[in-house]
């Protein structure tokens, strides 16, 4: 466009020279009017103080309307004429004040003396300039009169004032202006020089000096429209200006500042040697041109006073803040080095440098990885591996050693800053910690949360860690075994010679199991009294290595209190791919059970049947849930019969579960599983409901039979036997004194003095109590004498050999004595041959029951048994196993039945 517009103006001068003027002064009027419509809207859209840019338009029409007034009024050319002259004083004032107002209050505020000075000793130097330049020739050549003179002088010096704050908006505006500011100053230059020749070519005819005057006018216009459509406001690095800093545009930004402060001092260098060269060669300078440069000299020391002036503040704020931040970063927790692009140390702080130059191995001036510890040479190496890219930047920390006063290493943690692309530092700065302490700190927790406090051993834990790394490093042959040892003897330890002792006895176990295993074996203790070894070897090898470790365990400890006699039953699981952490240590939990079931002093390895009947246990307790809702739990009756009077004087209620998958299933299989499963209670009110209900309606031939009920030990230690016994006796209305409670259990629940009330509760509200399993390992003859005991009913165990073995039957004997002795009937559980009846029979036991006599029977087929015999019962003669009397259908054959269990 600009090109353009001066091909007009050229062809301008192809006119006749009548038409000349009109032509290019209506050139320059449609410029003007275009470019003041630009600068308003233009200037609004892009910068944040739009007022300002549309001043300048404002300034620019005014112009306009003025210089065509002046030529209307007067468009012959002569000598000054002052209207003409001065016509543009005012459209110079108003743009003045327009890019003032670009700037905005602050930015002139903050320019201070300095600022105001710089641009004075401008403006007087432009002054200078312009009187020599352009009012003295004419005062020479036309000696105009005071009007003429005086709106030269106006005109000279509202130029002047416009170029001042031209130059004010390049050295006050921001970093991202300062490329817009110097474009406006330009485009105010430009205009300025046009109207300089607009009143030299107004004395004259037009010709080619008005061309240029016009072309140069043009050239102002549409700098100011491109600095007004590139103003990016006030905010830095917005869109229409270069963000300050980045490539070439800092560069830029940074000689337009440069030549914004020496603008001022050169355009007075030149003033005062062109007034020199006037007033040697030409003419005595104006009066006006004199007093401006002595007031430049008068600025010029002003300014230098100024200057000094801010120097010393700044020096002062610059130390101030120097030793403010040198303070900071000495008492910093983080400390810094620097580093060159070759990686050398440049700088250190003193946390850093002081400790590495008492080593005599100073950081500063040599390569951080000869510094470093030789082990972390790597890895120092490879984190600040691209000398170039922003690899280093990105890296996140790094921990490496460095040296220390003592000679020791301090670990510290870095992290990277690149400030390669900053001028003002250029190297990479590192952010360094001392980790030391925290390290420390860390391998001491390390050490608590994996290692056994006991022992000294791994703990479970490191155990599963360890345990999961060779799963995930095993094949389809199984290299490594998981042996599992559960001590056993510590709790009797415990109690005879105390925790102290049964600690030693710990740590002596697992030196004993670590000096047995081989050096890549893992030894941890992973509970209480168990201890696992990872074992390598294939086949046949790891079951050696647990009768090895089996030996050293049984060997007795000494203590300074005595011996410690200790055993262990082993558990072993080979590892192969594809199993998880916790699948091997369920499978070792299973498989050091069943060692403990056949004994101390076993090895068991894992098999799937001892997972397939841990599945069915864990199938019977969710299924245990609803048994009795859905109708699946029964009752089958075992009558008892006198042996003297061969007389059904009682029944043992017997529950079964008629399970829709397992089948029928024996009490000794479920009641376990609803004991742990915390069902027991509410399956024993069951019974005990539905056991008394149906025995208050069985038939009675002679006196009234006994109703037998076992209770389980968890459900008598639950302390609501009592309760539960009293609500089915109200319930029911079945007779207090006919209900025979059968307990069993271990010694200590026996003796415990809350059980003992249970007892003799219930024997107040007349119930009996029965010991049962008597002659298995848990009963005692204390029982009799302890406890308020009415029947004592032998175990089958006890009696299984009662008619072969002269041991068995005496002390079946003396039992059935001492029952006699104290008035407690003896009842024989599990007869089965007749052997063993007729043998019972000449002891004088009193009541047996078993498969001899009858087998377990469903109610109906109980009470035709009852009726078919009226209560008699005895089997045949010679017909082992065959009543006499042969009711109804009879429950599933067992070999014991556990009452109500």
């Amino acid at each position: 466009m600009g090109l353009a517009l001066l091909t007009l103006l050229g062809g301008a001068l192809l006119l006749p020279p009548g038409a000349r003027r009109p032509v290019s002064d209506a050139v320059v009027v449609t410029v003007a009017v275009l470019a003041a419509v630009v600068l308003a809207r233009v200037g609004r859209r892009t910068c944040a103080r739009a007022r300002g840019w549309r001043l300048v338009a404002a300034a620019l029409l005014t112009g306009v309307v003025v210089s065509a007034s002046t030529e209307l009024l007067d468009p012959a050319p002569g000598s000054v004429d002052p209207a003409r002259t001065a016509a543009s004083v005012l459209p110079h004032l108003l743009g003045a004040v327009a890019v003032l107002t670009l700037l905005g209050r602050g930015r002139l505020r903050a320019g201070g003396a300095r600022l105001l000075v710089e641009n004075a000793l401008f403006c007087t130097a432009a002054f200078v300039l312009a009187q020599l330049l352009v009012v003295g020739p004419l005062v020479r050549e036309l000696s105009p009169g005071g009007p003429a003179r005086l709106a030269l002088e106006a005109s000279c010096l509202a130029a002047t004032l416009l170029l001042g704050t031209g130059l004010t908006f390049v050295t006050a505006a921001g970093p991202a202006r300062r490329t817009t500011a110097g474009v406006t100053l330009a485009g105010l230059a430009a205009l300025t020089v046009a109207d300089c020749l607009a009143v030299v070519v107004s004395t004259g005819s037009f010709g080619l000096l008005g061309t240029a005057s016009r072309a140069v006018l043009l050239l102002g216009l549409v700098l100011l429209v491109l600095a007004a459509t590139t103003d990016p406001g006030d905010a830095p690095g917005t869109a229409g200006g270069p963000a300050p800093g980045v490539g070439g545009a800092r560069k830029l930004t940074q000689g337009i500042t440069l030549a914004g402060q020496l603008l001022p001092h050169g355009v007075m260098v030149v003033a005062a040697v062109l007034l020199l060269a006037s007033a040697l060669f030409v003419a005595t300078p104006t009066p006006a041109a004199l007093v401006a440069v002595a007031v430049g000299l008068l600025l010029t020391g002003v300014h230098r006073v100024v200057v000094v002036g801010d120097e010393v503040r700044w020096a002062g704020r610059l130390g101030r803040s120097e030793a403010y931040f040198r303070k900071v970063v000495r008492a910093s927790s983080d400390a810094v080095l620097v580093l060159d692009e070759q990686r050398v140390t440049t700088w250190a702080a003193p946390a850093l440098a002081d400790p590495a130059q008492a080593a005599g191995r100073p950081l500063v001036g040599a390569l951080l990885v000869d510094r470093v510890h030789p082990q972390d040479v790597e890895t120092v190496r490879a984190w600040l591996s691209d000398p170039d890219g922003p690899a280093a930047a990105l890296g996140g920390l790094c921990s490496f050693r460095l040296p220390a006063a003592d000679g020791s290493w301090r670990v510290w943690e870095a992290g990277v800053t690149d400030l390669r692309a900053d001028a003002a530092v250029g190297d990479l700065v590192l952010h360094c910690r001392d980790v030391t302490v925290r390290l420390h700190a860390e391998d001491e927790l390390r050490s608590l949360a994996f290692t056994d406090p006991v022992t000294g051993l791994p703990n479970r834990a490191a155990h599963v860690i360890a345990l999961a790394e060779e799963l995930a490093a095993a094949g389809e042959v199984s290299q490594v075994s998981l042996l599992l040892f559960e001590v056993e003897g510590l709790t009797a330890a415990r109690e005879n010679v105390g925790r102290d002792v049964v600690d030693l006895s710990l740590v002596e176990i697992g030196r004993r199991l670590r000096a047995t295993v081989r050096g890549d074996d893992l030894v941890a203790r992973v509970g209480a009294e168990v201890f696992a070894v990872l074992a390598h070897g294939e086949g046949t090898e790891p079951d050696r290595v647990a009768s090895r470790c089996l030996s050293v365990v049984e060997q007795p400890v000494v203590t300074p209190l005595g011996l410690v006699d200790l055993s262990a039953a082993v558990g072993l699981v080979p590892l192969v791919a594809g199993l998880g952490s916790e699948t091997v240590l369920d499978r070792a939990e299973l498989a050091v059970r069943s060692a403990r079931q056949a004994g101390p002093g076993s090895v068991r390895r894992y098999d799937p049947l001892l997972g397939e009947a841990r599945d069915r246990r864990e199938r019977l307790r969710a299924d245990l849930v609803g048994a009795r809702a859905r109708g699946e739990l029964g009752l089958v009756w075992q009558p008892i019969v006198s042996l003297t009077e061969q007389q059904v004087t009682g029944v043992e209620a017997l529950v079964r579960w008629d399970h829709p998958v397992f089948g029928e299933l024996e009490p000794e299989e479920f009641i376990p599983v609803a004991e742990r499963a915390g069902l027991v209670g509410d399956l024993q009110r069951w019974v005990l409901h539905e056991a008394t209900l149906a025995a208050a309606a069985l038939p009675e031939h002679g006196a009234p039979l006994r109703l037998g009920i076992n209770i389980s030990p968890v459900h008598l230690a639950s302390g609501t036997v009592v309760g539960d016994v009293s609500t089915a006796l109200r319930a029911t209305g079945f007779p207090a004194e006919r209900l025979v409670v059968e307990v069993t259990g271990s010694t200590a629940l026996l003796e415990d003095p809350a059980i003992s009330a249970d007892f003799a509760a219930l024997r107040l509200m007349g119930v009996h109590l029965a010991l049962d399993d008597f002659g298995a390992e848990s009963s005692t003859l204390a029982h009799l004498t302890r406890l308020p005991i009415d029947v004592v009913k032998l175990d089958r165990s006890f009696l299984a050999r009662v008619d072969k073995e002269v041991q068995t039957r005496a002390l079946c004997a003396s039992v059935i004595g001492i029952g006699g002795d104290l008035g407690i009937d003896v009842v024989a559980e599990g007869v089965e041959t007749p052997s063993q009846l007729t043998v019972l029979r000449t002891m004088g036991c009193g009541f047996a029951q078993g498969f001899l006599l009858s087998r377990p029977l469903t109610l109906p087929a109980l009470v035709a048994c009852l009726d078919a015999g009226r209560g008699h019962l005895w089997p045949r003669p010679g017909r082992a196993g065959r009543r006499r009397v042969t009711p109804g259908p009879a429950a599933r054959p067992t070999e014991r039945m556990p009452p109500s269990r």
